[in-house]
């Protein structure tokens, strides 16, 4: 079984979005509370964590992972 390295990285950067994804829709409390002073400055976005999701399939896509 022969993983290329672009499929890890890409697996990666998809588990990231996803989480980005969960946090932003889910976990906006837990992220104000218990970050502080990075809440003011990286709060949690739905819309950006969605086109940051759509980013990296379209990437996946243009890279052939899905094949």
């Amino acid at each position: 079984m022969n993983i290329h390295w672009m499929v890890i990285i890409y697996t990666i950067v998809l588990v990231d979005s996803i989480g980005a994804i969960i946090m932003s829709w889910f976990g906006t409390q837990w992220w104000m509370k218990y970050t502080g002073s990075i809440a003011i400055h990286f709060p949690p976005s739905k819309g950006w964590s969605v086109v940051y999701f759509l980013l990296v399939l379209v990437i996946g896509y243009l890279l052939g992972v899905f094949n």
